[in-house]
């Protein structure tokens, strides 16, 4: 079975859209916000909660909080998406898909927006590096070591969402993208490149 993970920090108005979707889309399973920014978020349907972060933990803090939540209930897939988008799939449909498409990750043909991860993949690569702190490259250093071990993605149509608005969290506080250069030196010294032109096979080259 599979639930649903989102993390916000300042985007509660365009989250609140999504949730009246979700209400419908998601029911029987659990929908778990992690908000980092303290706003007031309105729940619509029982099986939604909101954990509430004494500050912002990041995007991979907040992936691992919620695959560890989730997970933990005995769900065998998260999907985790962003807050200003909306996905108008179901969770029996998503699940439909998942049993005739087995893989190891699931994903759109845009951003990382919108992905389904299994649990064994969870348990096989680990959890997201909260080091790349608090957006960005997060998602280039699991798609390589997913790649390390072999695993392979589903891209499909599927999982693209009907309402996408990109970084609508930035635009509204652009002080959240000041780690960016951070984040990609981090990246190189890792892994030896900039995404597309790793020369490690291991982190840090150990």
């Amino acid at each position: 079975m599979v639930a649903l993970g989102i993390p916000t920090i300042n985007r509660a108005d365009l989250l609140q859209e999504a949730l009246e979707v979700y209400k419908e889309t998601w029911y029987g399973r659990h929908v778990y916000v992690v908000d980092n920014g303290h706003q007031n978020i309105t729940l619509t349907a029982s099986n939604q909660k909101v954990m509430t972060m004494p500050h912002n933990v990041g995007v991979s803090g907040s992936w691992n909080l919620l695959c560890q939540t989730l997970f933990a209930k005995g769900y065998t897939h998260v999907a985790l998406l962003n807050d200003d988008i909306i996905w108008r799939k179901t969770a029996d449909e998503i699940e439909d898909y998942i049993d005739a498409n087995p893989n190891d990750f699931y994903l759109g043909l845009g951003t990382w927006c919108l992905f389904v991860i299994p649990l064994t993949t969870w348990e096989k690569v680990g959890k997201f590096d909260e080091q790349f702190f608090p957006a960005y490259f997060e998602d280039n250093d699991y798609c390589l070591r997913m790649r390390l071990e072999g695993l392979k993605r589903d891209m499909s149509p599927f999982f693209n969402p009907e309402v996408f608005r990109n970084s609508q969290t930035i635009a509204k506080d652009p002080s959240l993208n000041t780690n960016f250069d951070r984040n990609r030196n981090l990246f190189i010294e890792k892994w030896g490149g900039s995404p597309g032109q790793e020369t490690y096979k291991s982190p840090y080259n150990k």
